[in-house]
């Protein structure tokens, strides 16, 4: 099979085309239509697909079908190309291979000649930051990462991690990155994806040795294949992860990524953190320069282990810091029930306690039944989605078992009704805003019971379905509609959060009618709600006191102790990127939450993730005084070694020449005691 990097397409027929690069189930963005005798090439490195892998091409005919080539390729970063003809009419034509051609790729004055480099685009989720080409390396082992990192920090540039780049804030780089900024971008899907499970020894629980750039969906596959785990279902797993699977394993261990669940015994108490997924770390294997090494001036390879002080920096660090593996604590697998109910006003799911409507119908009650809610409730509408999941060993009457996971199709590949009002709203007619939400509600009431917009029955219904904890933990899959989004974690006592959650909807209500009077539409996709505890070391084996993620959203500490906070409330307000007016919307609320969310019932911190510190002319992450209350958080209430500025100090000792900056981290990183 021959080894190749890019596959070129070219059209030899009568037809306009498209096509992309497949692998499983999984596919590349598409090349865009394209005429004939044109062709187009997908350049490999510049895909999320690991190294090693079988590859093809999937051509689409405009106004014609879709037609996969049985001429297979193994991806191989050698630069060379792949080339095939399109022969044939429009309802009867071939995907043929005809040769592979050489190529000859750039490279960087020293760069170390045996690791792959190549100037590839860069995108992330939204497309807010969408770069053309950047330098974009992709090791192949640990030791190939410290010898990029010597390399760049002789040559003058900043590393940064490469992932899947389904990421809204910009820790990364920036949105605008100057010309004469030198940035180097490591891939750590290519390589950087092995994985090893550690069966309880030692005095350690179950665990899972796993490189930085594994997928979530990936590594749970993994697990569920192990034949030790003594649960429900076979294998092993974590209590709840983020719902989109194509995530890396660093870059959610970054920004202390989460699902949604609140420990609730007796039916859902596993020995573990229901926090984030940075609490699970036992064990981080990171490039750094080690002031008490042998070589202090060069980047080496440092095991921390949990149980060591400066470990606690790095569980969740923001991409400040190369980590290449971790071992994370995992759990037996379970069997898990998801039910979804679109027949619960917001007017009663989101009501304040006491004013009447049924007690049973509020997000309060679920969650105290089950400990794991999602709702999702579209602008201008009255029925959200609420997701509720319920650990259930045996599958329930009336659930219908599912193998695999993402299963909302209708949510994933949206029809072309909407795809129309989408393109209207922002194409200049944003009062269609209202039409939009109503759409999407009917569009999930409908897809939930298996049908499209017209009633016609197409998916299998996903009202309530059951089946191995991943197969209802992910939901989210790369078609979902790309918008942009804002986040904060509420802390506070899980008796409040009835109360937060009216309080929030009453704003949101009224800002949006108020914007709406005003001729303003600046939110046009829905509200999400989730909850999970917070980030306790005790749930950790070997974790000392406070051990766990300094700055994570939602960290235990001596203030939450005293409060007696024990869950997170977790609000997102998600729009389409370019709305108008929405930065002015999510600046308005944004102020509404830090002056309302305080005081001794509760505290706002933002989701590292997605959008904050907004300003009305600017966007988001260009307020410099919620820079400061963030900063202000992390230290009020917090021992030395505990603090903002311990975290800036651990993170800069392992970090001597400041290669692992990105501008928002030097924004956010502030040290103190030089100012």
């Amino acid at each position: 099979m021959e080894e190749v990097q890019k596959i070129e397409c070219i059209n030899d027929t009568w037809f306009v085309m498209s096509f992309q690069a497949a692998w499983n189930s999984r596919m590349s963005e598409s090349t865009g239509n394209y005429p004939i005798l044109q062709s187009r090439t997908i350049d490999l490195a510049a895909t999320t697909f690991p190294e090693g892998i079988e590859v093809w091409p999937v051509v689409s005919a405009v106004l014609g079908q879709t037609q996969a080539s049985d001429d297979r390729l193994t991806f191989k970063l050698n630069d060379k190309t792949a080339v095939y003809k399109v022969r044939g009419t429009i309802t009867d034509y071939s995907v043929d291979f005809v040769e592979v051609k050489d190529g000859s790729s750039e490279t960087l004055p020293g760069f170390p000649s045996h690791i792959p480099i190549n100037r590839v685009p860069y995108k992330n989720w939204s497309g807010s930051i969408d770069i053309p080409l950047v330098w974009t390396c992709a090791p192949r082992t640990a030791d190939d990462v410290v010898e990029i990192c010597n390399w760049a920090k002789n040559n003058g540039y900043k590393v940064r991690p490469r992932g899947i780049m389904h990421n809204w804030s910009p820790l990364s780089i920036s949105a605008e990155p100057t010309p004469t900024s030198n940035v180097l971008f490591i891939d750590t899907t290519k390589a950087l994806n092995t994985m090893e499970m550690l069966l309880s020894s030692d005095g350690l629980p179950n665990r899972v040795k796993v490189g930085a750039g594994a997928t979530m969906d990936e590594l749970l596959k993994f697990l569920e294949r192990q034949p030790d785990g003594q649960g429900s279902a076979q294998g092993f797993s974590f209590p709840h992860t983020p719902a989109p699977e194509h995530l890396t394993v660093g870059g959610v261990l970054a920004i202390n990524g989460h699902g949604s669940g609140v420990r609730t015994p007796p039916n859902d108490d596993f020995p573990c953190s229901y926090g984030s997924m940075s609490n699970h770390i036992l064990e981080i294997r990171a490039v750094v320069t080690n002031p008490d090494g042998a070589n202090p001036e060069e980047y080496t390879l440092y095991t921390f282990k949990r149980g060591e002080k400066d470990t606690t920096a790095l569980l969740t660090q923001l991409g400040r810091s190369m980590i290449v593996e971790v071992t994370l604590q995992v759990i037996d697998n379970y069997n898990m029930r998801c039910q979804s109910f679109m027949d619960i006003s917001a007017s009663d799911m989101f009501a304040r306690p006491g004013e009447g409507s049924p007690t049973q119908k509020t997000i309060a009650y679920f969650l105290e039944q089950s400990g794991r809610i999602e709702a999702i409730w579209y602008p201008f509408t009255e029925f959200p989605w609420l997701k509720v999941w319920t650990v259930e060993p045996n599958q329930p009457s009336g659930s219908r078992a599912v193998d695999e996971p993402n299963n909302y199709p209708f949510s994933d590949n949206l029809e072309t009704e909407i795809t129309e009002l989408i393109k209207a709203i922002l194409g200049g007619l944003p009062p269609l805003t209202p039409i939009f939400g109503t759409i999407m509600e009917k569009a999930s009431k409908n897809g939930l019971k298996g049908q499209n917009l017209l009633g016609k029955n197409i998916y299998p219904e996903s009202e309530d379905i059951w089946g191995p904890s991943k197969n209802t933990l992910f939901y989210v899959k790369d078609t979902t509609l790309r918008v942009t989004a804002n986040g904060y974690a509420i802390l506070m006592q899980k008796a409040n959060v009835q109360n937060a959650i009216a309080d929030f909807t009453d704003k949101f209500r009224e800002m949006l009618y108020r914007y709406q009077n005003e001729e303003k539409y600046p939110i046009n996709s829905p509200v999400e709600i989730r909850a999970t505890s917070l980030d306790k070391p005790d749930e950790v084996p070997g974790a000392i006191s406070y051990g766990r993620p300094v700055i994570s959203s939602i960290a235990s500490n001596q203030l939450t102790d005293q409060k007696g906070w024990d869950v997170a409330l977790w609000i997102d307000v998600l729009t389409l990127p370019g709305t108008p007016h929405s930065n002015e919307f999510f600046s308005e609320l944004e102020k509404w939450f830090l002056e309302h969310f305080t005081g001794d019932q509760w505290l706002v911190v933002p989701e590292w993730s997605k959008g904050w510190a907004y300003t009305k002319d600017f966007g988001p992450w260009t307020d410099p005084a919620f820079f400061e209350y963030i900063r202000q958080n992390f230290t009020t209430d917090r021992e030395d070694d505990d603090n903002w500025q311990y975290e800036v100090n651990t993170l800069a000792k392992y970090d001597k020449f400041n290669l692992f900056f990105s501008p928002l981290l030097e924004n956010l990183f502030v040290d103190s005691t030089k100012e």
